[in-house]
């Protein structure tokens, strides 16, 4: 699928710790794959900081994929609105900031409407019960949204979308310099064994998904 985010202001690297800490899912990089929610982001910074302009930035994403990069990682879903759901947006609108965040990497659901206050406090007052609390804090059209809260998470995307013919460079230059302290041969030999090899073909052939492995995985194979 693709992911967009909104911004109103251009940057590089992302950076976790200029993130909002209480946000539904947590201190996180937010996208959505919905691209006009994204570009409604964007212009809510901009009312909110009076500057700027929309930017909406593009990312491909597949949770097999991201996986496939770094198996560690922890993903929560959330298919719909449910107990489970509110409550974990409750406790992380109301984390303090000195308290440890959930344990998940990404993140994956639907977005709370932000009168939701109002109607917790209801909640814990026992005034309505949690299926009236879910059904008050939901929006009324199809939200998503996919958040990044851990820098193994943010590596993972970045690596995905990175272009695979950069990868597929990084990767040959990693097995020739392994080649050359393994067999100690020299730089050329190294890289003549990389580019005659079975396993050359199959890392440029990018249907073959081999370049998103570690590159110490295809060593073994080489």
């Amino acid at each position: 699928m693709k992911l967009y985010h909104g911004t109103n202001i251009e940057f590089g690297a992302i950076d976790l710790e200029l993130c909002p800490p209480n946000r539904d899912f947590g201190q996180a990089f937010y996208t959505t794959s919905i691209k006009e929610h994204a570009i409604r982001r964007a212009e809510d910074a901009i009312r909110k900081s009076k500057k700027g302009k929309v930017i909406v930035l593009e990312y491909k994403f597949d949770f097999d994929e991201i996986i496939k990069i770094n198996p560690k990682l922890k993903i929560k879903r959330f298919d719909n609105i449910c107990a489970e759901w509110a409550e974990f947006v409750m406790f992380n609108r109301l984390r303090k900031v000195e308290e440890p965040q959930h344990e998940y990497d990404i993140v994956e659901g639907p977005v709370a409407n932000d009168k939701m206050f109002r109607q917790f406090q209801q909640y814990a007052d026992n005034k309505i019960k949690l299926s009236e609390f879910v059904r008050r804090i939901k929006f009324r059209e199809t939200t998503h949204q996919i958040a990044f809260c851990t820098e193994e998470s943010l590596d993972a995307l970045l690596d995905y979308n990175e272009p695979p013919r950069y990868k597929i460079e990084n990767i040959i230059a990693e097995l020739s310099v392994k080649l050359m302290q393994d067999r100690s041969i020299s730089k050329i030999d190294a890289m003549t064994l990389v580019y005659n090899s079975d396993i050359f073909i199959q890392l440029a052939d990018e249907n073959t998904g081999l370049y998103l492995k570690p590159w110490q995985e295809i060593y073994k194979l080489l």
